[in-house]
This record gives structure tokens, C-alpha cells and sequence, in this order.
């Protein structure tokens, strides 16, 4: 009798998991739908948000990078008198900066590259060796070290430059902004990349309008009616704890079948 009562009850739980375990299969799960976005926008699009233009790098179904560039940002370096800068190929000299202000000017002289000859400073004067008797090394001609870079690379390259020129440096044009105090002051354009990520359902402000973010078929989504995603993102909510209880049902009655099964068919000690 117990016997048979346990298996009864046992269907009875089977029944129940059964029924839980097929209403989870037969009913649809809501979905977010947004029927009139604002924007939409793929990959490689690019949108507006406060006054700024992102390029789409990236959509998947869940998550969009965008990228933004101010071209506006500059970097500035300053350069005094002797400092070695880089114009083109060639190195050069910042010399004879102008004493007045007013006059706005300096000169960059070329550096010529002395070589391997040897060189001998005398008097604070410097001159290269060179050996015109390869069979008497002892009797070496001092030249100038001017004379000497002028006779092989001719004269030194010189250029001028006022405040508002533009030169190349450092493969970057830059602009000569101050010129003070013995000090140039130069600055180039130097852009400035920021990244903005967004994910399902981020609220994204622009110009005083907030936005939704939604994604479907690699697509990015942006809409104003905040109020109806929160209500549709409710829903799913709602449905997916009624689908974890259903699933509690139909864990808790397979489990409970088969311990009734085990404990009424247990041999008896007596």
C-alpha cells in the first residue's frame, strides 16, 4: 500500500516537472523592440552627440565602440640658442636670435657632419688634421673646421624664420607662435583620440535629450522614449523569474519522484 501511494505521488511530481518543463519550451521570451529610433547606426557610420562627430569602429548585438578626434589639441616645445632641432634630413642650429623682441626672427644654420677626419682644438679654435704625404705622416696640414666643411659640403644651408612661419619638424608641420627672452616657442597639431563605449541599454545624453541604447542585427539604436525600454526591460524581467520558478518546479519534482521512489522500494529490515 505505502508502495503504491509513493509511486502515485511520484507521477503526481513527474506530472508537475513534465508540465513546467514543456510550458518553458512552448512560450516565447519578450524581446526589446524599438519601433521608430531616433538614430540607427553601422559600423563605420558616423553620429553626432553633443556637437561632436563619433565614427562607429565597432557594433556587435550588445556593445558599440565610437571614436572621436579633436584635431584642436596642440602640443607646444620650446627651443633656445644652441639647441639641436630637426628639419627634414638634416640637423640644425638654432643661432642668432634676435635680441629684440619686436623684431620677431631667428636663424637655424645646418649642421654639416665633420666624418672621420681628425680634429685638434687649439686656442679655442678648431681645426681638422689632414695628411697631404701619406709617406711623411709626421708633417699634417691644420685647416679650419669651417674652411674645411665649406670646401666639401659648401656653404651651411640658413633659415629664417618670424613668428606665424611654418616649417617642417620632425616630419610635423609646425608653427613658430612666440619668440621671447631668448626662447622660441613652436607648436604643432597634436589630435586627440577619445573612445566612448556603449552597451544594451546605456543612457547617452546629448544636447540636453537623453537617449537609449538598444542593439539588433549589428545595429546601434538610439531612442528618446526611455520610458517605454524600462517598461519592455520590466517585462523580460518579470517573465524570466515566472521561467526560474517554472524551472524550480521541474528540478524539485524530478528530484522528489525519485527520492518517494527510493524510499518506498527501500527493503524492509523486518
Amino acid at each position: 500500500m505505502q508502495r503504491r501511494t509513493a509511486s502515485l505521488y511520484a507521477a503526481l511530481l513527474l506530472l508537475l516537472a513534465a508540465g513546467s518543463y514543456a510550458t518553458i519550451g512552448a512560450v516565447d521570451a519578450p524581446i526589446i523592440v524599438i519601433d521608430n529610433p531616433d538614430y540607427s547606426y553601422a559600423m563605420g557610420d558616423q553620429a553626432e552627440l553633443n556637437n561632436k562627430i563619433y565614427t562607429v569602429n565597432a557594433v556587435t548585438n550588445d556593445f558599440a565602440e565610437l571614436e572621436w578626434v579633436d584635431a584642436s589639441t596642440l602640443k607646444t616645445e620650446k627651443w633656445e640658442e644652441s639647441d639641436t632641432i630637426t628639419i627634414g634630413e638634416s640637423e640644425y642650429l638654432v643661432n642668432s636670435v634676435s635680441p629684440d623682441p619686436s623684431l620677431s626672427t631667428f636663424v637655424l644654420t645646418e649642421i654639416r657632419p665633420i666624418g672621420d677626419v681628425e680634429t685638434v682644438t687649439i686656442d679655442s679654435t678648431k681645426y681638422v688634421i689632414l695628411q697631404t704625404d701619406q709617406e711623411n705622416p709626421v708633417k699634417p696640414i691644420l685647416v679650419l673646421e669651417e674652411e674645411y666643411l665649406n670646401s666639401t659640403y659648401g656653404p651651411p644651408n640658413e633659415i629664417e624664420l618670424s613668428i606665424g612661419d611654418t616649417i617642417e619638424y620632425d616630419s610635423k608641420p609646425t608653427l613658430i607662435t612666440e619668440i621671447s627672452e631668448q626662447v622660441i616657442t613652436v607648436s604643432w597639431s597634436s589630435p586627440k583620440t577619445t573612445t566612448l563605449a556603449i552597451s544594451e541599454g546605456d543612457i547617452i545624453d546629448s544636447n540636453g535629450i537623453s537617449y537609449v541604447a538598444h542593439f539588433e542585427n549589428y545595429m546601434l539604436y538610439l531612442s528618446s522614449d526611455v520610458t517605454d525600454y524600462e517598461r519592455q526591460t520590466n517585462v523580460i524581467q518579470k517573465f524570466q523569474e515566472r521561467i526560474n520558478g517554472l524551472w524550480g518546479i521541474s528540478i524539485l519534482g524530478s528530484l522528489g519522484s525519485i527520492l518517494l521512489l527510493s524510499m518506498a522500494y527501500l527493503s524492509s529490515r523486518y
